[in-house]
């Protein structure tokens, strides 16, 4: 009687066995079949960019380059899709060179602070961003603009303001500082309004409790409160990058009083530097070629959003959820050319940012050209626009 219940024990401890390892192989199968799926799309024998970029039509060339794929170029260079606007392959050809995760971002600052923590490794961002960021002791390089212009001063759509003129006259008479608004701390529109207003000699603070000022200077924390602030009278204007003047003018909540390119004198503010494509120098020196095979897709990008404006627009508005009306409606430049008038207008952001309090560590003594070569690496551009 033992013996067969010792046997009927042996049986059943058998029998599990066989179903256990028949699970286990196919669990290891899915595994084994997953893990084939998910090497056929992300390589790990290529390094992985993280490449950090805002909602703004200001970096419409990543966004086209994402959208295009292998139709943007003839030369072979393009982003593969693996997952809808988050991860790509980098492809030159059949050459899987990279992949590429996109990584969305607020701002400028909120970009320099992720490449400062290394959580992304590169960036599209305004150039004030990256230079600030290098004067903290952040180790950053400008690699290339990525456009010019683009940048819009909005009041509410009943002001009785119209013009730079008006809006300079209001300013002098109101018993209070006019409010406007910006959107990031280093951003290039608010550094060539502070340069405009400079010019101008208008009394401006970013205090709340100087009540002497002409003009009060509001962080606004992010281009989606630019629209808010408008809507709820949190400010009587401010100044941003497109789309969002021409939002704010779609959504009939405001009206653009100047293109900032526009402003006084007519010409000194034409091509005014705005985003740019940058990285740390440790990528520089660990990924060059990636590095300029990504310029060349960038570049590639800019021409093409440069040259089919309303195809452009289309895209930026998928990727952004902008409506179309209002990404058409820029004015932007694409470029990636850091042109001689390119960097006489960066030497005005610059002594901008001296004049402006906005330096105030390893650069605060620099002249332009002494910062330029801690500041710019334009090797990698100029091979691509030979």
């Amino acid at each position: 009687m033992k013996k067969k219940k010792v046997l009927v024990l042996l049986l059943l401890i058998l029998f599990l066995t066989i179903i256990v390892s028949g699970c286990s192989d196919e669990e290891n199968d899915e595994v084994n079949s997953n893990t084939d799926t998910n090497s056929k799309e992300i390589s790990s024998e290529v390094p992985t960019l993280k490449l950090g970029y805002i909602f703004t039509n200001h970096q419409t060339p990543i966004m086209v380059a994402a959208s295009k794929q292998e139709k943007l170029t003839d030369n072979g260079i393009h982003l593969e899709e693996v997952i809808e606007k988050e991860k790509y392959k980098l492809m030159e050809g059949e050459e899987h060179i990279a992949n590429v995760d996109l990584v969305v971002s607020k701002s400028g600052s909120e970009t320099m602070t992720l490449l400062a923590q290394n959580h992304i490794d590169i960036g599209l961002a305004s150039n004030t961003a990256f230079i600030t960021a290098r004067d903290q002791g952040n180790p950053v390089k400008i690699l290339a603009p990525v456009h010019t212009e683009g940048i819009g001063l909005v009041v509410n759509k009943d002001s009785e303001i119209n013009d730079w003129e008006e809006f300079l006259a209001k300013s002098k008479e109101n018993e209070k500082p006019m409010s406007i608004g910006y959107h990031s701390p280093t951003s290039a529109p608010l550094i060539l309004l502070e340069a405009a207003l400079k010019n101008e000699d208008v009394n401006y603070t970013k205090d709340p409790s100087d009540v002497d000022a002409d003009i009060l200077l509001v962080d606004l924390k992010g281009t989606s409160n630019f629209i808010p602030a408008t809507t709820s009278n949190q400010v009587d204007a401010w100044v941003g990058p497109a789309p969002y003047p021409e939002l704010a003018t779609v959504e009939d909540v405001g009206k653009i009083i100047l293109d900032m390119k526009h402003l006084p004198p007519e010409g000194n503010w034409h091509d005014f530097p705005c985003c740019v494509m940058g990285t740390t120098e440790d990528l520089v020196e660990s990924n060059p070629q990636e590095i300029e095979k990504l310029l060349e897709l960038i570049t590639a990008g800019a021409e093409y959003a440069q040259n089919n404006r309303d195809e452009a627009a289309k895209i930026t508005s998928d990727f952004t959820g902008v409506s179309y009306e209002a990404a058409k409606l820029s004015t932007i430049k694409y470029t990636t050319n850091p042109s001689d008038v390119w960097i006489d207008n960066m030497d005005l952001t610059y002594q901008t940012l001296k004049n402006t309090n906005s330096l105030t560590d390893k650069l605060v003594e620099k002249s332009f050209e002494e910062a330029s070569d801690e500041i710019f690496d334009f090797s990698f551009i100029r091979n691509t626009l030979k």
